[in-house]
C-alpha cells in the first residue's frame, strides 16, 4: 500500500491497515512525500502485521515530480517483489502503469483537476497536462478504481474518461474510538491544512470578528514551498496530536468546514462522531454525505456564514439536536463495513477468473 503523511490519507491508511490486520493480512506501507513524523511512526508501530518503508520521493501533484516518480516506481517494484505482495493498493495514480505482475487497485482520494475546478472555477493550465496524462494512464491500468464518495467517482469519470462501471464507492471511515462524552463548550472548531486554499480557512478569518464565540482552527499552516496563510482573527491551535484533536472535537459545540473542495472529509466525520453541530460548505460532496443532518452555507459568502453561526449560537436546542443527528448519521460510515468492502475488492482481484491486466485496462 502506498501513502503520504501530508493529510487524511495517513489516517485512512492506519485505520484500513488496522482493520485488515485484524483479519490476518500483512501490509507493507510505502510512503512518499514528506517523511512521517515520529508521532506518525509511533502510530503505525502500534499496529500489528505492518512494515513501514519510507522515502522522500515527490508526490505526483507536486511541481515537476516526474523524475522522482520514475525513481519511486523502481523502488516500489522492488519492495513489492521482496515483500511477495499479492495485491498492490495505490493511494495515487501514476504508478498503476508499472509492470507489477500482480493486481492493482487505485483509490481516488482527490485529484488536481477536480481540486482546481472547485477552487478556481476552471481547468488547470498546460503545466498540468503531463499530470493529467499520467493519471489517465494509471486509471486505465488499474484493475479496480475506488472512490470515497459518489462525487469523487464522478470526478474521475468526467476528468479522465474512466468508464463509470469501472468505479466503486467505498466511503471513508474512522476506526478510532471517540472520546468519552464531555460537556460541550461555546466555541467553533475547524480543522485542516490551513495553507490549502481548498480548505477556505481565509473565510473564517473574515467571519471570526462578527460572531460571539471564539473560532479555533487546528492544522498545519506550512505548505509546499513553505507557503503560509496569515491568520489573526481566529485562534490557531497549531498541529494537534490525533488524540488531542479528538478531545477538542468532543469539547466543541460546533464544527465549521467552509471547504471549496472536499471529496470526503475525515475531519467532518470525526466531528460528527463527537456530537458536534455541523456547519458545512454547500458543495455537492458534503451534501451527498451529510444531507439533512447539517447546516449548509455558501462557501463564498462570508455574510451568510456570519448569519448562520450567530443563529446556532442563539438556538441551543437546534444546535444540540443537529449534533445528535450528526452523531447518529456518522454510524453509516462504519469501519467494519468498509473493511469488508475492501476485502471483497482484494479477493475479486485475486480470483483466477478475473480478467487479465490488459483486458481490464481495455
Amino acid at each position: 500500500m502506498t501513502a503520504d503523511a501530508v493529510g487524511g490519507v495517513w489516517r485512512y491508511s492506519l485505520d484500513l491497515i488496522r482493520g485488515l490486520a485484524a483479519h490476518g493480512a500483512e501490509v507493507l506501507l510505502a510512503t512518499m512525500g514528506p517523511r512521517p513524523s515520529e508521532d506518525q511512526k509511533r502510530q503505525l508501530a502500534a499496529l500489528p502485521n505492518v512494515t513501514l518503508a519510507e522515502s522522500g520521493y515527490a508526490l505526483e501533484w507536486m511541481p515537476n515530480p516526474w523524475e522522482d516518480i520514475e525513481s519511486a516506481g523502481s523502488w516500489l517494484l522492488h519492495l513489492a517483489d521482496d515483500f511477495k505482495a499479492d495485491v498492490v493498493h495505490l493511494n495515487g495514480y501514476a504508478h498503476a502503469v508499472l509492470p507489477w505482475r500482480r493486481p492493482v487497485c487505485v483509490v481516488a482520494h482527490s485529484c488536481v483537476f477536480s481540486w482546481w475546478r472547485a477552487v478556481h472555477g476552471y481547468a488547470p493550465g498546460p503545466e498540468w497536462h503531463e499530470y493529467r496524462r499520467r493519471v489517465i494512464e494509471g486509471l486505465a491500468a488499474a484493475r479496480a478504481v475506488i472512490a470515497p464518495s459518489e462525487y469523487m467517482a464522478q470526478a474521475v469519470v468526467e476528468e479522465y474518461g474512466v468508464a463509470y462501471k469501472r468505479t466503486c464507492v467505498i466511503h471513508n471511515f474512522s476506526a478510532t474510538e471517540t472520546v468519552q462524552s464531555i460537556a460541550k463548550e461555546p466555541f467553533f472548531l475547524a480543522a485542516g491544512r490551513l495553507w490549502d486554499p481548498a480548505k477556505n480557512i481565509a473565510l473564517l478569518e473574515q467571519v471570526a470578528p462578527h460572531v460571539p464565540w471564539e473560532v479555533r482552527v487546528c492544522g498545519s499552516n506550512r505548505g509546499p514551498g513553505d507557503s503560509t496563510v496569515a491568520l489573526q482573527s481566529v485562534h490557531r491551535l497549531g498541529m494537534l496530536s490525533y488524540p488531542d484533536l479528538l478531545t477538542e472535537m468532543a469539547r466543541a459545540s460546533v464544527f465549521v468546514h467552509p471547504a471549496l473542495y472536499e471529496p470526503f472529509g475525515l475531519s467532518v466525520l470525526e466531528a460528527a462522531r463527537a456530537g458536534c453541530c455541523l456547519v458545512l460548505s454547500d458543495i455537492p460532496s458534503l451534501r451527498e454525505l451529510w444531507s439533512d443532518v447539517a447546516i449548509f452555507v455558501d462557501p463564498r459568502d462570508p455574510d451568510e456564514w456570519v448569519h448562520e453561526l450567530n443563529r446556532v449560537v442563539r438556538h441551543a436546542e437546534t444546535r444540540n439536536s443537529l449534533g445528535e443527528l450528526a452523531r447518529s448519521h456518522s454510524a453509516r460510515y462504519s469501519a467494519d463495513y468498509a473493511i469488508r468492502e475492501y476485502q471483497r475488492v482484494y479477493h475479486s482481484l485475486l480470483d483466477p477468473r478475473h480478467s487479465s491486466d490488459t483486458e481490464a485496462a481495455a
